[in-house]
């Protein structure tokens, strides 16, 4: 069996990675060069995601520009980007540029798998766009799927190979096609139609999404009354069978900061998901009016900033709510702000006016008159007692609203210790 998966981010890579190491043959399109040459050239993943060592040393896996010279390829899978709109609404141009250059190739055999996060009836749109464009009927002449992806960043070479694969298919010969490709990595597969498939991915991370908005909305009220969150939720959950098992963070990242538009875009009333977005949305405004109310004004303040990519110990910095907590900081006019984070690329930050980067987490808070961890890297966590000793020592307040550090308290001074 000849692959080919269009689009080699965090999605298609690791699954390009999988099918190599179930004996596949897979070539990734991929327009970034960089990527290309890493993968190819350094034999290194571009972005952390352990578990592929071996499969990249081997350099079994071609990587191209284009679908230009491509022969014999069986199944096409697109984990291209669909990101949200302003305006809640879904941006489904890579996918149609995409499909449309595929209709134009695509010839009687071949089957199209649609990886990328979709919202609903985004299936049916391509097949529609699959057979204007090439005259070809799906079910009939080629094949079609939704196959969503469904694996947790940092885990994806565990989960590719057991989680079980959701198949979308609107005849029997694409399920079988499909079938037959997800049976290489050895996982249960669930058939179902269509918007089936596109709803249960959808389901999966919105869940979550309004979940985590929960505990943020409930630890915003326990803030607003001078109680502290943490203590709450361990007094609520203390021997209770039916515990709030979330706790309060920026819920931030590609999936779930965006895919509660895909379900919200064509309902024209207000809605739980649309109320969570407010929520989770609002939390680093939150805290730096809640850092005021308590210390005063932040002008003049030297400020450390720990953490910038969206989730713990990743490096990926997409859709982060750091972005938005800077520019509040920011808007205090302090007099500077230090953003450390050990795992990211400079060059992917979006810089501010007089804003500092740094790798060096004692550089970073040397001199820093309040702390704020963004992002719960294991690092804040390992080094607990020096940002400790920066509070006891130089008078530092921290806000720690992951409770990284492990006080059960989101604002942290002296007077506390």
């Amino acid at each position: 069996m000849k692959i080919a998966v269009i689009g080699t981010g965090r999605v298609g890579l690791p699954l390009a990675l999988a099918f190599v190491e179930a004996g596949v043959e897979v070539t990734g399109i991929e327009i970034n060069e960089d990527i290309r040459n890493t993968v190819t050239i350094d034999k290194t993943m571009p972005f952390l995601e352990p578990g592929f060592e071996d499969v990249l040393k081997a350099g079994k896996l071609k990587m191209q520009e284009s679908l230009e010279g491509l022969q014999d390829i069986d199944c096409f899978i697109v984990t291209v980007g669909t990101p949200l709109l302003h305006h809640i609404e879904t941006d489904l141009s890579a996918i149609t540029r995409v499909i449309i250059d595929l209709a134009r190739r695509i010839v009687p055999g071949q089957t199209i798998i649609m990886r990328s996060t979709t919202a609903p009836q985004t299936t049916e749109y391509v097949k529609k766009v699959l057979e204007k464009n090439s005259e070809l009927e799906v079910g009939k002449d080629i094949f079609l799927a939704c196959c969503p992806e469904r694996i947790l960043e940092g885990k994806a070479r565990e989960e590719l190979f057991s989680l079980p694969q959701i198949v979308g298919t609107q005849d029997p010969l694409s399920a079988e096609k499909a079938q037959q490709l997800f049976d290489k990595l050895g996982t249960e597969v669930l058939h179902c139609d269509y918007i089936t498939a596109e709803l249960v991915k959808l389901f999966n991370n919105v869940s979550r999404y309004a979940y985590f908005a929960l505990a943020n909305v409930l630890s915003m009220i326990a803030i607003d009354y001078d109680a502290e969150p943490y203590e709450i939720l361990k007094l609520t959950n203390h021997k209770y069978p039916r515990p709030i098992t979330s706790k309060p963070g920026f819920t931030a990242g590609t999936c779930l900061r965006k895919d509660f538009g895909m379900l919200s875009e064509a309902y024209w009333s207000a809605d739980i998901l649309i109320s969570s977005w407010r929520i989770n949305e609002t939390m680093p405004k939150f805290l730096v009016e809640s850092a005021k109310r308590r210390w005063g004004d932040l002008e003049k303040r030297n400020i450390a900033v720990l953490g910038y990519a969206f989730k713990k110990d990743a490096d990926d910095v997409r859709d982060n709510l750091t972005d938005k907590l800077l520019r509040y900081l920011h808007r205090e006019c302090p007099s500077q702000i230090i953003l450390h984070d050990h795992l990211v690329n400079e060059a992917e930050v979006i810089q501010l006016h007089d804003m500092k980067f740094s790798t060096d987490l004692d550089q970073t808070i040397e001199s820093a008159d309040l702390i704020v961890i963004a992002t719960n890297h294991s690092l804040y966590t390992e080094n607990r007692e020096k940002l400790l000793d920066q509070v006891k020592n130089n008078q530092c307040r921290i806000v720690d609203l992951w409770d990284s550090l492990d006080t059960g308290k989101v604002f942290l001074d002296n007077t506390q210790l």
